[in-house]
């Protein structure tokens, strides 16, 4: 075979165990290679090695595990055994654990090479992990002996195609000459972030191959080593645009839906936001159960609402979901908005969306998808990478935000860059008038498309949701303060809308 065509062959990848750890490296580690796993004490290094190794054999092949640490592996095996890749008849196998701490304290770094190469070949091993190198590292004479011992190990392995994780503690440097090694080194930390910890991945340096760069959150679970790479980096390109459907997505509420010249645009974002109690969630609701009577699958992924208390709300207004929930129409998904890692809850949104070929999405508070661990600097391309990903597969999303400010004119969400984001943008606030409070709605944009940008008095109540004219007082309307009133001037009166009337509307690239 010539050398073009050689150079035209996949270069083949061996799984790392972690499906979210592939998606990192473009497939896993590259055959034959050996790579060096930094991390202080209980960042998952240990488990990370045996989760290799029990996906690898139980794919076929066969791993050895040789510990340089005084602890058991009996005891290892205690700690192991509530892990779901956990297989207790694998173990002498097809899996190999070994003991290598009395070979390094009696015969040192060369009575190791030996035993590791010796274990290679008896077990026809094509995976090997060697957990505990800084043992290693200081038992060598000098630095050079523990460099060339590192470089040995590499080239044989490598030869034998025997691919290689070497654990060890976290090096500060990473200019360390020990790194020039290995193939590519793996960073694990545990980051305290507030009164929580978090755990977080980095590829410092990987030869032969492409892989998602900077860091990446992870957690250890029931599933073992579970990656979630970072939504930014794994969904950065501008999705291709869809012709033209002229297909609207309508909310079931004549008055709205004419507002929205038809409905919302297909594959378009729109953010509700609006102060506590303004209506958001039962908005939502009605996109999704006029969804479900247009055939369109609906999910929604909210964090304010249990199950039972959701369908009960809706129910109260005359908006019955609970024919549609469970069927293949509409999906509701709550969950509770504590110790969550905003790119693990996309990547099981995203997850969601491709099982239930969703094609409506309401997600019912923005804030605790983007806040919590999520740095302010990244929520713009967070978010946008969401969307992109969303409009790519044709899903047509509508998400909540909450204001703080309940009378003022201005606008006070706490996430910036979340209404640039999005294509259109509708807001719901109180108005304070003569001791009363009032509903209004308003669109502030929506692009490519025409709307009514005049302002909307709307109730809610168990009849559902209706609509009257503007108020009596345009500066209460505009400004949403009270002000002193004329006390002989009536009241303001309530009307339904006439369809029939013509809608002002207004036009936005």
């Amino acid at each position: 075979m010539n050398e073009a065509a050689q150079s035209e062959e996949p270069t083949r990848r061996v799984p790392t165990g972690s499906a979210g750890l592939d998606t990192i490296l473009h497939g896993g580690w590259l055959h034959g290679g050996t790579y060096m796993v930094t991390g202080a004490p209980g960042t998952g290094k240990t488990i990370l090695g045996n989760q290799f190794c029990f996906s690898h054999v139980l794919a076929g092949g066969h791993a050895v595990f040789v510990t340089l640490l005084s602890e058991s592996h009996e005891r290892m095996m205690t700690h192991l055994r509530g892990m779901r890749f956990f297989r207790r008849e694998v173990i002498g196998q097809s899996l190999h654990y070994v003991s290598g701490y009395a070979t390094l304290k009696a015969e040192g770094l060369d009575g190791l090479a030996r035993l590791l190469y010796r274990a290679v070949r008896e077990h026809q091993a094509t995976v090997l992990v060697v957990d505990g190198l800084l043992a290693a590292r200081e038992s060598a004479d000098t630095e050079l002996a523990f460099r060339e011992f590192l470089h040995a190990l590499g080239v044989h392995n490598a030869l034998t195609g025997c691919t290689t994780l070497v654990l060890t503690h976290r090096q500060e440097d990473p200019a360390d000459p020990q790194f020039a090694m290995v193939d590519g080194v793996l960073s694990l930390e545990l980051q305290p972030v507030g009164l929580k910890a978090v755990r977080a991945l980095e590829v410092m340096k990987l030869r032969g191959g492409p892989h998602l760069t900077g860091r990446h959150t992870f957690e250890i679970n029931e599933h073992g080593f579970s990656v979630h790479p970072r939504v930014e980096a794994l969904y950065h390109r501008q999705p291709e645009e869809a012709p033209e459907s002229g297909h609207r997505l309508g909310f079931g509420l004549p008055w709205l839906d004419q507002m929205l010249a038809g409905g919302l645009r297909e594959r378009s974002s729109t953010l509700l936001l609006g102060t506590p109690g303004s209506g958001k969630t039962l908005l939502g609701l009605h996109f999704l159960v006029d969804g479900a009577r247009e055939q369109e699958p609906g999910l929604y992924f909210g964090f304010m609402e249990t199950r039972s208390r959701l369908l009960a709300k809706a129910a109260a207004v005359g908006l019955e979901m609970q024919p549609w929930v469970g069927t293949d129409r509409l999906v509701v998904e709550t969950r509770a908005p504590v110790e969550t890692l905003p790119d693990a809850l996309v990547h099981e949104l995203l997850g969601l969306v491709e099982r239930h070929r969703v094609r409506r999405l309401v997600i019912d508070g923005l804030e605790p998808l983007l806040q919590g661990t999520l740095a302010p600097q990244r929520m713009p391309g967070f978010l946008t990478a969401l969307l992109n990903e969303l409009r790519a597969r044709g899903v047509t999303s509508l998400m909540t935000q909450q204001t703080h400010v309940l009378f003022e004119p201005r606008l006070a969400p706490n996430l910036e860059g979340a209404e640039g984001a999005v294509d259109n943008l509708v807001f719901l606030r109180y108005v304070e008038l003569r001791s009363q409070l009032y509903r209004i709605l308003s669109i502030l944009k929506m692009r490519e498309s025409d709307y009514e940008s005049s302002l909307r008095e709307f109730s809610i109540s168990t009849q559902g949701i209706d609509v009257a004219d503007t108020f009596e007082s345009a500066e209460s309307i505009l400004t949403g303060q009270a002000r002193p009133m004329d006390v002989k001037k009536k009241s303001p009166r309530r009307k339904k809308l006439d369809r029939r009337t013509p809608v002002r509307k207004r036009s936005r690239a």
